[in-house]
């Protein structure tokens, strides 16, 4: 391991084992059915890390692309059962190039608010804009400002596992709606051994009007918005509100 993402993308999917892979495809096919106006066959997952939520939508039978780039996170997820169905390929989100269009764009688990560069989210809405199918849909999770004020705050939280274990320090600036959390990974070595990665993220909460802005200006339009995994408006507790944004017609 050469560095904390590195590091962090080993331990990853055990940080993530309370989500599950098949419940978020259900829920992304259904909103799919539910709002595109053309025949979904391939779907691109910008920023599709350990590759679980894009395996599990390829083995209902999508054609996925999935584009991260950390390559240690693909590394994983070529590794998983069924990737390859999957055709993985390590760019910058913010600035892809697929080769061509696809029906769908998808982007879970708050990759979007690990954009701090409002330019450079513009530049990925703009992108997502030019190689969409007219009529299909862009669907992706965004934080909310309770999951940044009351949840994550400046709270310290911890994962301790038999293999290593994890510390993040939150600290929330209300004025610029970012998070920055401090983070140490203690990772057993094959000598009995911990060694110590440190490392920091960041999230950014964006609130709608300015998804529907650059949106707007990469053509397309505010489909629907749900609650996490629910079939309905999101609620004032939300954690995460889902997306739906569609292509215009001409």
């Amino acid at each position: 391991m050469d560095n904390f993402y590195d590091a962090l993308a080993m331990y990853y999917d055990t940080m993530q084992s309370d989500m599950d892979p098949e419940a978020w495809a259900d829920f992304i096919s259904m909103l799919i059915g539910r709002h595109s106006g053309i025949k979904t066959e391939s779907i691109t997952d910008l920023g599709c890390g350990t590759g679980s939520v894009t395996v599990a939508l390829a083995e209902k039978g999508f054609s996925m692309t999935g584009l991260d780039s950390a390559e240690e996170m693909l590394a994983q997820a070529t590794a998983k059962d069924g990737a390859e169905k999957v055709l993985w390929s390590a760019q910058d989100i913010t600035a892809f190039d697929i080769g061509g269009e696809s029906d769908c764009f998808i982007s879970t688990l708050d990759t979007v608010d690990h954009i701090m560069d409002e330019g450079a989210l513009g530049r990925l809405f703009a992108n997502v804009g030019e190689c969409l199918e007219e009529g299909g849909v862009f669907i992706f999770d965004a934080i909310t400002m309770h999951h940044l004020e009351d949840t994550l705050s400046d709270n310290v939280f911890y994962e301790d596992y038999d293999d290593f274990t994890l510390l993040w320090l939150n600290s929330f600036d209300p004025e610029t709606k970012v998070n920055t959390a401090e983070l140490t990974l203690f990772a057993l070595t094959e000598e009995g051994l911990y060694e110590r990665f440190d490392g920091e993220l960041t999230e950014k909460y964006y609130p709608s009007e300015f998804f529907c802005g650059i949106a707007g200006k990469a053509g397309m339009e505010l489909l629907a918005t749900y609650g996490e995994l629910k079939d309905g408006v999101p609620s004032d507790d939300e954690e995460r509100i889902f997306y739906v944004f569609g292509k215009k017609g001409k």
